[in-house]
């Protein structure tokens, strides 16, 4: 097979609830076009209700000669998931993979012959035991551009598949191929972003990538399996060009969020550069600026530079005690974190803690000891605490070969499967649900998981998922029948997609029924403001 139809399917449910950009299928779609492949990239949930249904639509119009499932989260991690769809007594999560074994279904039912194969993140870290489960025969373990063009050129040659770095495959027994050194493929991370997700990136943020790899030991992470231990840079003029391209391009793109593991590693060096060149360049004046830190290394010099570059961060601080830091073989402790909080806030650096209770070592003196140090360093206009329960076990963690050689033995919660594939937690001193109320009651307030599923704001996305596309009759068809809830919600991004499109008339359309539609049937005052802007942005219509 030399050039291919190739369809990308973005498997991650997760995505009505929280709009996550498939970064990850974006960069493979674009290196793949670079080879002369036709790649399409679709969200199989949206925007009928129905999977089935979306799925042959899909089918129907990309008339794919391969299919690629991105598996981005086999759960969410957490344990406390009010909303969850998964759990017993102690736990309640987000779980995925019976959802995607339902999309592999359906494509063997509707498109018989088409090699399917996986990958992504949660694929990298349990590839023999998703095999089974979804029971399709190819995947690939870790970075996907070049082993998916390989495999794509190679098909149905099982010789020269069986050759492909990184491939995984499961046929009369599993075996995986080792994976290459990652290194930036030149261009390629100048994506042509997918359309489809416009409303993603514009209203949770653009990922843009800085480096990849993750040099820590952090007993419960995943990302040096998934990312590689070796931390890889991107040039510096590169990720500025991209930042250029991305203001030229799109108005309505104000966040930038740079996908690293951890911004500030393995030092301060390379990071301080880019923050720099940002300043010099005067991108902080478009865009404002977010990733995820560590405690260590970091200073007053670099948050004062972060403060000026526009930047928030996201610190992760998986306990305020040295003894569950030590535990879990953290590269920082508490000083290191008090000292990081100060620094942000003698320069005003919007700050989000991290945190993780319930990990080995944790007792109640522990949880007490960080939930006194939270109060000491209280959450404001500039802080924040967030907070998940429990370690969830993932094949290949520290945390997951101590537990099978027998160390942590106790304080296990779910279920322990092959690959560990079903959400499985460490959590000490007791379960998750009974640590949650502990430590709201000594906090004395409670951090909500407001991780619902809304009908409402699906049929939002939905909307916006067909606006994106262009597919203006359905978009305005859609819109005029829903109820007035969603069209209240989704209005003003659908005005803006609208007239960049040149769709006046369209435009003053939806303006008009919302507006009668509000007059009509609700005579709810916080509909007074939508008012007021749905008639200004009718008299820059001409009206």
């Amino acid at each position: 097979m030399k050039k291919a139809r190739v369809l990308l399917l973005y498997t991650d449910r997760y995505y009505l609830i929280k709009q996550v950009y498939p970064f990850g299928l974006d960069l493979i779609g674009n290196y793949l076009r670079q080879s002369g492949h036709v790649v399409t990239v679709e969200y199989p949930f949206l925007p009928q209700p129905d999977l089935e249904t979306n799925l042959l639509n899909i089918l129907e119009k990309s008339m794919p000669e391969v299919i690629g499932l991105g598996i981005r989260n086999i759960d969410t991690c957490m344990s406390c998931e009010t909303y969850g769809n998964y759990g017993e007594n102690d736990y309640k999560t987000f779980y995925f993979l019976p959802e995607i074994r339902k999309i592999a279904g359906l494509i063997k039912k509707h498109a018989p012959g088409v090699p399917v194969i996986a990958g992504g993140g949660a694929f990298t870290i349990s590839p023999a035991a998703i095999l089974k489960y979804l029971r399709i025969e190819y995947g690939v373990v870790g970075e996907g551009e070049e082993p998916l063009r390989q495999f794509i050129e190679a098909f149905p040659d099982k010789e020269m598949i069986n050759r492909i770095p990184g491939l995984a495959r499961l046929d009369d027994g599993f075996r995986v191929n080792p994976r290459k050194a990652y290194r930036f493929m030149g261009d390629a991370l100048f994506p042509g972003r997918e359309r489809k997700f416009h409303y993603a990136f514009e209203t949770a943020g653009l990922p843009v990538q800085v480096k990849r790899g993750c040099n820590q030991r952090c007993s419960y992470c995943v990302e040096p399996i998934i990312e590689g231990k070796e931390i890889v840079f991107r040039k510096i003029d590169r990720i500025i060009g991209e930042l250029k391209s991305i203001w030229k391009k799109d108005d309505g793109i104000r966040n930038i969020f740079f996908v690293d593991t951890e911004f500030n590693l393995p030092d301060l060096t390379f990071c301080s550069h880019l923050v720099e060149r940002i300043i010099e360049e005067d991108l902080h004046d478009r865009f404002s600026f977010a990733s995820q830190f560590l405690p260590k290394p970091f200073d007053s010099d670099f948050a004062g530079l972060l403060a000026e570059a526009g930047f928030s961060i996201i610190l992760t601080c998986d306990s305020f005690a040295d003894e569950v830091l030590k535990n879990n073989q953290t590269s920082y402790r508490e000083r290191d974190i008090c000292n990081t909080l100060e620094a942000c806030e003698q320069h005003g650096l919007a700050c989000t803690i991290s945190m993780i209770f319930g990990l080995p070592g944790e007792t109640y003196e522990t949880i007490d000891y960080s939930l006194k140090q939270m109060k000491r360093h209280s959450p404001g206009f500039l802080r924040r605490y967030e907070y998940t329960i429990g370690g969830r076990i993932y094949q290949g963690t520290r945390l997951c070969r101590a537990i099978e050689k027998g160390g942590e033995g106790a304080h296990l919660y779910g279920t322990r499967s092959e690959g560990y594939i079903l959400p499985y937690y460490f959590c000490a001193p007791e379960g998750p649900l009974k640590l949650k109320q502990h430590i709201e009651k000594g906090l004395g307030y409670a951090i909500p998981y407001e991780n619902r599923y809304d009908e409402t704001a699906v049929r939002c996305l939905a909307i916006a998922y067909m606006a994106d596309q262009g597919r203006w009759g359905n978009v305005i068809s859609r819109f005029v029948e829903s109820d007035l809830p969603v069209r209240s919600q989704i209005y003003d991004y659908l005005f803006r997609r609208l007239t960049e499109a040149g769709k006046i008339d369209d435009a003053r359309v939806v303006s008009e029924n919302l507006l009668s539609a509000i007059g009509k049937e609700n005579k709810d005052p916080g509909y007074r403001d939508q008012v007021e802007l749905i008639r200004f942005y009718l008299s820059l219509l001409g009206e």
